[in-house]
């Protein structure tokens, strides 16, 4: 019944995206990429969650090329939303994530996950059905014991800007000592965030 339940949501925050032309026309959670993060937050917070959150991007070349921020209030659809937003004086934002928890300490955690990322996969294929399918499991690279793992499938448009799902599947310890959730996210980015995320040391 909380699989359906949660299909149901992510059909009816879907409805927008069916006749949208590029990148910027998605909405997750009424959030778009295109938009000033400064239509959300204060200045003074979104440098803190900046700076609260740039160790997690340590293991790229440029990890302070994006900044990372977490929008935990006044959601209808997700637990959270993470923006990826440019360097600039409007903070604009280049990436957007919505995350549903889903602590998964066993194997049937992890089908029940996968379950609803195959759910959202059916709906991103009416959606996306003329643009490249990608689909692959692999380390999480902020994670140098390899036990931290991603599901995900992956389409990418024309422009090099995509829109995914992933199962994110951390080492235990790791979630727990960084506070840190397991779970399905949908996500919509511009193509310079997913080759900033690619581009490691």
């Amino acid at each position: 019944m909380k699989t359906f339940a949660v299909v149901i949501i992510l059909i009816f925050s879907f409805q927008s995206w069916t006749h949208a032309e590029n990148i910027s026309d998605f909405e997750i959670d009424g959030i778009s990429v295109g938009e000033s993060a400064l239509k959300y937050f204060d200045e003074k917070e979104i440098l803190k969650e900046i700076n609260e959150n740039a160790y997690m991007y340590d293991y790229l070349k440029e990890p302070k090329k994006f900044g990372h921020i977490v929008v935990r209030e006044g959601l209808k659809n997700y637990s959270f939303v993470i923006l990826f937003v440019s360097q600039n004086n409007e903070y604009t934002i280049e990436g957007v994530s919505g995350n549903l928890n889903q602590t998964i300490v066993s194997e049937n955690d992890l089908q029940k996950c996968l379950k609803k990322m195959k759910e959202v996969e059916k709906i991103f294929s009416q959606i996306f059905n003329k643009y490249d399918k990608f689909e692959d499991v692999g380390t999480h690279p902020i994670d140098p014991s390899g036990r931290s793992k991603v599901h995900y499938i992956q389409f990418i448009f024309k422009t090099g800007d995509s829109a995914q799902t992933q199962c994110y599947d951390f080492e235990e310890e790791l979630r727990m000592n960084n506070n840190w959730v397991d779970g399905l996210s949908v996500t919509v980015r511009k193509k310079e965030v997913r080759n900033w995320l690619t581009d490691r040391k």
